[in-house]
């Protein structure tokens, strides 16, 4: 079975974005997975995805964004996902397709998606598909929200030090 909250914690460590990598080396990795677990599951409205900065990267994703907002075919949709998948690779093997990870969201029953809100601005750590998913279903995204100040004052090495 894959540990999910460590694929989150793996992600937020090795993020590529600017903004999260200048937290990170202060950052207790044995702390993230105690302090990820803690993190209360909260509903993210659809309609602010537009808010989560590094939610669409590439021109092809935004195209892919575009797409699927417009798609009303589930088997279209799916397609789209997987050319996603082939556009940016997964790094670690989650244990599900996308067909699965789409069933699971339709149903309410996934691993929730892992928010960092750093200086007041919401980047995705992890959980795109899931979030692609559910605004294709027109559905609240169940979430982690890890804001900065209370990682850092729980899991800062300097200040463990």
């Amino acid at each position: 079975m894959v540990d999910l909250d460590s694929i989150d914690i793996a992600n937020l460590i090795d993020a590529w974005h600017p903004d999260i990598r200048e937290i990170v080396p202060s950052l207790d990795e044995d702390c993230l997975i105690e302090f990820i677990k803690s993190v209360e599951v909260t509903n993210f409205p659809i309609s602010k995805y537009k808010e989560v900065l590094n939610f669409t990267n590439t021109q092809e994703c935004e195209q892919i964004l575009y797409r699927i907002l417009r798609e009303k075919d589930h088997s279209n949709f799916i397609n789209i996902l997987k050319e996603r998948d082939s556009l940016h690779p997964r790094f670690t093997e989650r244990g599900s397709s996308i067909e699965e990870i789409s069933e699971l969201v339709k149903k309410g029953d996934y691993h929730p998606i892992c928010f960092l809100q750093l200086n007041n601005k919401i980047y995705i750590v992890d959980g795109r598909t899931r979030f692609y998913c559910c605004i294709f279903y027109n559905i609240p995204a169940k979430v982690r929200i890890l804001y900065d100040y209370e990682i850092l004052n729980k899991c800062n090495i300097d200040k463990k030090s």
